[in-house]
């Protein structure tokens, strides 16, 4: 660009210029110099635009790095997967039906003894545990002959939902579950009392507990109904590979 704009003014002062003034070769080679000295002081559109995408780019890193640090922490471990229905299933020849006569997972309409419970035996083996599930179990070796496990018909109350998972910190307070210090919102999170399973009272300090750190390998598991439920308060946390099997619902009539 600027050479050509150089060789339009040389063509110039060629043909007008130096034609009329009495300008010597020296000083006429002095004025060109001092305008190869002088070039066009505006910059290309395109530097401007990568200068301003550089900046951009650097502040969105920035941006990225620290806003974490200023973001405060949810205080709440949400359960949006599990639902408070049971479903009816289609009972096959691998899987166990399984009578319940306990309502320790009662929440106000005969939960899961009602009818018969379908149980997969088979779905750990491809799948994880996760929070929410109900699983059939068998006790810690420690408390099998604890009469407490028993219920009125002398059957184990061995059905329970987990509720904390390896490595999770969790407790109890004023009838609330707690996750690493959060608070547990589904419906399974506060306890329930024995006036129609309502909600309990927010000073239910009776189902206070101490924080405690489930090991690599084990659930927490609780039933819903804590005023009947024997569960991991009573007898601590369950190895995983204790689990017989996950509860899917009632069985499915023809």
């Amino acid at each position: 660009m600027i050479e050509q704009e150089l060789k339009q003014f040389r063509k110039k002062m060629d043909t007008t210029v130096f034609q009329y003034a009495a300008l010597s070769e020296e000083r006429k080679q002095s004025v060109l110099k001092n305008i190869k000295k002088n070039p066009s002081k505006k910059k290309p559109v395109f530097l401007s635009l990568g200068i301003a995408m550089s900046l951009s780019v650097s502040l969105l890193v920035v941006i990225l790095i620290f806003k974490p640090l200023f973001e405060p922490t949810s205080s709440v471990i949400t359960d949006s997967i599990t639902s408070p229905d049971i479903e009816r299933v289609v009972y096959e020849d691998d899987m166990i039906l399984y009578e319940w006569h306990s309502d320790a997972m009662d929440r106000g309409d005969h939960h899961f003894y009602k009818d018969l419970l379908v149980i997969d035996p088979a779905y750990y083996e491809v799948n994880s545990v996760n929070r929410g599930d109900v699983v059939n179990f068998t006790y810690p070796e420690e408390v099998k002959i604890d009469p407490s496990m028993l219920d009125k018909y002398s059957e184990p109350k061995n059905i329970s939902r987990v509720v904390g998972l390896p490595g999770e910190t969790i407790h109890l307070k004023d009838a609330q579950i707690y996750i690493d210090d959060k608070k547990l919102d589904a419906f399974y999170g506060r306890g329930l009392d024995n006036v129609y399973n309502r909600p309990l009272f927010e000073d239910a300090k009776e189902y206070d507990t101490e924080k405690y750190t489930i090991p690599e390998g084990h659930v927490f598991l609780l039933g819903d109904a804590w005023w009947r439920s024997f569960d991991s308060r009573n007898f601590g946390v369950v190895p995983i590979e204790n689990i017989n099997g996950k509860v899917l619902g009632y069985r499915k009539w023809k």
